[in-house]
């Protein structure tokens, strides 16, 4: 991707055999956020490779705050960066600021599709491939 926007959002199916976004779920799990080494995504395309630090995850029913992608100014998308840092059920321990940009990882929390599970991470290495 040439550019990330400041909140760039990638929807996946929750599959039961844990393709797709059906590891996802783990997220939510003591036994993931104890493991240091998944709190850093890496995503790759063919032009570049990226690094992303998680600050975010928790469950919620559907609505749009967190898909928003473009904001008036600095002070809401600050605002906007606090309400999903608060959100999430673990303390990440991590900064942000407005010139971060975030990656949000979304996807049914079950079958009938009442609920989400989200992600968010903050970009931290950007690299040519």
């Amino acid at each position: 991707m040439k550019n990330f926007d400041k909140n760039t959002i990638i929807y996946g199916h929750s599959r039961v055999n844990g393709t797709m976004f059906g590891s996802l779920y783990n997220v939510l799990n003591k036994e993931w956020y104890n493991n240091k080494y998944n709190q850093v995504i890496r995503f790759s395309t063919p032009t570049e490779n990226t690094m992303w630090q998680v600050f975010s995850v928790y469950k919620i029913e559907p609505e749009s705050y967190y898909l928003t992608t473009s904001f008036k100014n600095n002070d809401s998308y600050l605002q906007f960066l606090n309400t999903i840092k608060n959100r999430s059920i673990y303390n990440f321990n991590v900064d942000l600021n407005e010139t971060d940009k975030v990656i949000t990882l979304s996807t049914c929390s079950d079958i009938a599709g009442t609920g989400r599970i989200v992600l968010h991470a903050k970009l931290i290495k950007r690299q040519s491939a």
